[in-house]
Formats: structure tokens, C-alpha cells, sequence
């Protein structure tokens, strides 16, 4: 016991576990340093490591390997722990969300009701699935859920109930229920229930509204979303005495969305107001009816919007609501300012769009197939250059990673090189914890429509490669089949986007398929349970000209690094805009 190596003594690039196939620590995450992603294999995991202050060694080998079996949808797995004499630790997987806490900040005074039951609908079928055999997840917040494809799933799942008591390191304990401040408590459903109501709150109100003595007396008398009835509902299942607590959380969001399809009213109506004045209900039902009937001819779909309005409302009603600038007044270049000083890679601004995405010339591989036309409803923000060393650095220096060589060709404002997949998805992450906004790895869709730049050639300058364009192995520039070239050092796209062809490889977010066949035909990325390689798009300076074409792509290892690959990242505009 006294061997054990404590959670203070752990730092970036120690080598955990087994001498043969150490994990080896990659970056610490939350509070403290008993939380690290490392990486096996080239496979990254969350490793959670046993504190000797915070309770005994059985209770964590006996909470670790209780929790290991659980296997559902909204759940990462969790793996038998390690046990050594030095290393002391829980295995669980890397989730590729968003987490919630940034997600709903897009929403500040509330979410729409079609959001919150995405958001919550598998959740809720997770824990009601758990609870049946008295497992519970324990310290459910706004940090330990994450947002992947607009649904919730849970991360770190039971990883702290073997501790004495839970503590603001562990859990925000404005979602913690009243038991908790026992100097010692278990862990039941019950403590679920009550972080769940919490959150359904968070996300109803907007998270600003959520404090630790927030009573259910205390909250609104009526909210926009939700009809007077269902609300009554949500504020009674979100009192503190366990008794008030709802038996089924898929009941929650049952009624939450059925309200979808019932709740006609632009704000929330008492049934007194109703009750004291029949003829007022007749005409209200009458147009309930009228309603109903135009959304059927119509083909509305009710997951689009949150209400159906009766009535015109008033100038005065809505005044005081801010007014979101028109996607057209968005400024056409961003460039954000970083926390820790400096600022975020600069982005244009690209316009919803349709187009068609594949080989159109019938000259490339089988993956190219088969054509087909793509639709990107909402317009996004797309770096201008490639992330730079310069950009890289400064991440890497400020999460204690180690800076990837340059191979002697220098860094600044060449593009960074010799990163991973994981690598790019970590420094989107940080981007979007230091500006504020929404970062991610580019999607293929976004990507080739980028590239294409309202093109069907094979290039966005047509079908031959011409020189001044790109960096490739036969381009005729300077830096061909020898080196990366200054990121900008061609000249740009219609878009004004650089080195779209050439110059380095990039990183996609989607998992590699062989062909076109089930694509998604929306601007979304394509993912699978089973994902060993991810896309690369674009072409290098190593390469020859046809593997730098607008619909050329190729697999790789997500952990795999090169010096010609490396990436470009996407800002988000919200979808209410």
C-alpha cells in the first residue's frame, strides 16, 4: 500500500501499468491530477487513478470492477481496473462530445424543448436500465455528460462511488442532492433522480439560473416551453425530499415530449385563466384544431420547432427579446481572442449550401462513390490556413504536451506537422474552452464543399494541375517532394481558403468508409461503433498531384502521425441564427 504511487507524483508522459504495454499519460483533466488521458497502443482512455485519502483500496477495486460490466448506448465502457503494487487505477473510454456545460451555454436562457428531449431521451433510458440493478452513476453534472450527434452520453459512469463522499473536485455540487452533505452518504438511483431534475432545469432555464439553494417554490410560475401542467410536473419531480423524486426519468421525458405536440401557446397558461371563461377555451380548441390540421398538410416536423403559434402576438410580448443577427450579418472573418492571451486561428465565413459530392469526372477510386448531391443547411466558419506551429505550440505549451518535430524545415507559420487525429481533436477542444465558441475537426462534407468552392473539376481551378496553385510532388513549386511550404504560400481558393490542395494532409472528423454507399446526405459526420481509421483529405507535399483532387480520400490510423499530415478546424455558428 505504502508503494502506491499517489495521484500528486503523476505527470505528462509517464508510462503507467504493464513494462510491456505501458498507457502512457497524455494530459490531466478536471480538478486535480487524479484524472489523466492516456494513451495504449495508440488508443486513448481515461484513466482514473485511486486517491488513499479519499477511501480504501477495496472499496475501488470492488467499485471498478462492479461497473465494468455495465454496457449501453449512453454510457462509455468502463474496463477492469489495474492493480499493482505502485499503479492503482480505473480504465474507462474517450467520449468525442461536447460537453454539456459548453453545449447549452449556445442556449443561455433556456433550450428548445425538441433539444432538452434529444439531449435527455437516452440518458433517461440508460439510468432508468441501471437503477433496476441499484447501480448509479453518482456524481451526474453538467461536466459528466457529453454532447455527441445532439444526444447525451454519460462519461466516468459510478467512477467515484467507491469515496467516502463526493466534493466539488469531484462533482459540481450544485447538482449534488441534500444527502450529500453528510459527512458520509451512499450512493443510490435516488441521487440520480435528483442531479437529472437538476440538469432538465439547467437545461429548461439556462444554466446561469441554477444555484445550490434553488428551491422548487423559488423557480417561475410558467416558462415558454412547457405548457402550465407539464411544468407543475417538472417542479414538484425537482423538490429536494426524496419522496418528490420521479420512479421513471423516461417518464420524464415522455411528457416533456409529448408538451411538443400539445403546447400551442406562445407563453405557458394557467387552466383558471381557461376555466373562468368557457367561451374563451371553445375558440382556444377550435384553433388547436385548425392548427393541427394545417401542421398535417403542411409536413411541418415538430422536432424543428418548439411551438405552434395561435395568435399574433404583440410587438409589445416580445421587445424585450434580444434580436440574433442574420447569419449575413455575421462578420466574414473571425479571428477570437484566446484566454491565455492571443488568438484562435482565423476563419471565413462559408454560406449554407447544396451541392454535389464525389468523383464527377469518373476518373477516381471506388471511395469516391457514388456521386451524390449534399445538403448544408447552416453555414459554419472554416480556417483560412492550416493550424500553424505557432497555434500548436502555444496549445502544446499550455497543456504540457510535447511539441511535435518539425523535421528541421522550421516552424512559425508553416503548418504543423506530425500529429495525430487525437492530437487535433484535443486542440480543438482547448479552443473551445479558451474562446467561448464551438471548434471541431472539419467533416467531409465540409471539407469538400470548401475545397470545391461552387467547382466540379477536379481541382477548384480545373482538371489539370497548374503551378502557383499547390504543394505537391509535381506541382512547380519550390518546396516539391521536399518539405511543407509558409501555410498561405499559394494562391487561395474563390473562398479564400489556402493550401486546400496540397501543402499537408488533413484530418477529418468522420470515420473512413470504402465507398459513398449510405452517406449521409446532410452536413453531418459520418461515424460507426466499429471506427479503426479516419478520413484524410486534400493531398501533401510528398504526394503526387491526383491524391491532392477535390474528391480524393484516403484512411489512416487516428493515432498514426506524419510529417505531411496535419489539419484545419471548423467554427460553428449556432443553429438559431
Amino acid at each position: 500500500m505504502n508503494n502506491i504511487i499517489e495521484p500528486a507524483q503523476l505527470k505528462v508522459g509517464l508510462r503507467v501499468g504493464i513494462e510491456l504495454d505501458p498507457y502512457v499519460l497524455n494530459h490531466p483533466i478536471g480538478n486535480g491530477q487524479a484524472t489523466w488521458i492516456a494513451d495504449q497502443g495508440g488508443r486513448p482512455f481515461v484513466l482514473r487513478f485511486f486517491q488513499p485519502n479519499r477511501g480504501q483500496l477495496e472499496h475501488f477495486l470492488l467499485n471498478s470492477r462492479k461497473y465494468a460490466g455495465i454496457k449501453h448506448p449512453s454510457i462509455t465502457p468502463n474496463y477492469p481496473p489495474f492493480n499493482s503494487s505502485l499503479w492503482v487505477y480505473s480504465i474507462s473510454s474517450v467520449c468525442g462530445g461536447e460537453k454539456l456545460f459548453s453545449y447549452l451555454g449556445k442556449y443561455p436562457d433556456g433550450a428548445p424543448l425538441n433539444v432538452v428531449v434529444s439531449l435527455f431521451d437516452l440518458i433517461a433510458k440508460g439510468l432508468d436500465k441501471v437503477h433496476e440493478n441499484d447501480l448509479c452513476h453518482g456524481h451526474l453534472d453538467l461536466s459528466s455528460v457529453q454532447v455527441v450527434n445532439g444526444l447525451g452520453v454519460m462519461i466516468g459512469f459510478g467512477s467515484y462511488n467507491w469515496m467516502t463522499n463526493i466534493s466539488e473536485t469531484e462533482m459540481d455540487l450544485r447538482f449534488a442532492p441534500p444527502e450529500y452533505l453528510k459527512a458520509k452518504h451512499d450512493f443510490t438511483p435516488n441521487a440520480d433522480k435528483y442531479a437529472f431534475m437538476r440538469l432538465i432545469l439547467c437545461a429548461l432555464l439556462g444554466e446561469s439560473k441554477i444555484n445550490s439553494q434553488l428551491k422548487a417554490n423559488s423557480l417561475p410560475d410558467e416558462i415558454d416551453q412547457l405548457s402550465y401542467d407539464t411544468w407543475k410536473k417538472i417542479k414538484k419531480w425537482s423538490r429536494p425530499a426524496q419522496r418528490h423524486r420521479p420512479k421513471s426519468l423516461v417518464e420524464v421525458v415522455r411528457i416533456l415530449r409529448a408538451d411538443m405536440y400539445t403546447n400551442t401557446k406562445t407563453k405557458a397558461v394557467k387552466p383558471k385563466n381557461l376555466a373562468t371563461n368557457p367561451k374563451r377555451k371553445a375558440i382556444m380548441t377550435t384553433a388547436v384544431v385548425g392548427v393541427i390540421a394545417g401542421v398535417s398538410l403542411s409536413g411541418w416536423n415538430p422536432f424543428k420547432e418548439t411551438e405552434i403559434p395561435i395568435k399574433k402576438v404583440e410587438p409589445t410580448q416580445v421587445v424585450d427579446t434580444p434580436a440574433q443577427p442574420s447569419f449575413e450579418d455575421l462578420p466574414a472573418i473571425l479571428e477570437e481572442p484566446l484566454i491565455v492571451e492571443g488568438k484562435a486561428p482565423q476563419v471565413i465565413k462559408l454560406s449554407p449550401a447544396i451541392f454535389t459530392m464525389g468523383d464527377s469526372q469518373g476518373i477516381g477510386d471506388d471511395n469516391e462513390k457514388p456521386t451524390h448531391q449534399v445538403d448544408i443547411p447552416t453555414g459554419f466558419y472554416l480556417s483560412r490556413y492550416e493550424v500553424t506551429f505557432d497555434q500548436f505550440d502555444k496549445f502544446a505549451n499550455e497543456t504540457n504536451r510535447e511539441l511535435p518535430p518539425d523535421n528541421g524545415w522550421g516552424r512559425g507559420n508553416r503548418p504543423v506537422i506530425n500529429v495525430s487525429w487525437y492530437d487535433a481533436k484535443a486542440y480543438a477542444a482547448w479552443l473551445t474552452e479558451q474562446t467561448g465558441q464551438e471548434y471541431r475537426l472539419p467533416t467531409e462534407v465540409e471539407w469538400e464543399y470548401s475545397v470545391r468552392a461552387s467547382s466540379d473539376t477536379s481541382y477548384w481551378y480545373g482538371n489539370e494541375m497548374q503551378t502557383g496553385y499547390s504543394v505537391c510532388d509535381d506541382c512547380g513549386s519550390q518546396w516539391d517532394g521536399r518539405s511543407t511550404a509558409p501555410v498561405g504560400s499559394q494562391i487561395s481558393n474563390p473562398f479564400g481558403l489556402f493550401d486546400m490542395h496540397g501543402n499537408v494532409a488533413e484530418w477529418i472528423e468522420d470515420c473512413y468508409h470504402d465507398s459513398y454507399d449510405g452517406a449521409p446526405n446532410n452536413n453531418r459526420a459520418w461515424l460507426s461503433s466499429d471506427c479503426p481509421s479516419k478520413v484524410i483529405r486534400g493531398g501533401s507535399w510528398y504526394d503526387i498531384p491526383r491524391v491532392g483532387r477535390s474528391s480524393t480520400r484516403y484512411r489512416a490510423d487516428p493515432n498514426l502521425k506524419a510529417s505531411n499530415w496535419g489539419f484545419r478546424v471548423v467554427r460553428i455558428i449556432r443553429n438559431d441564427i
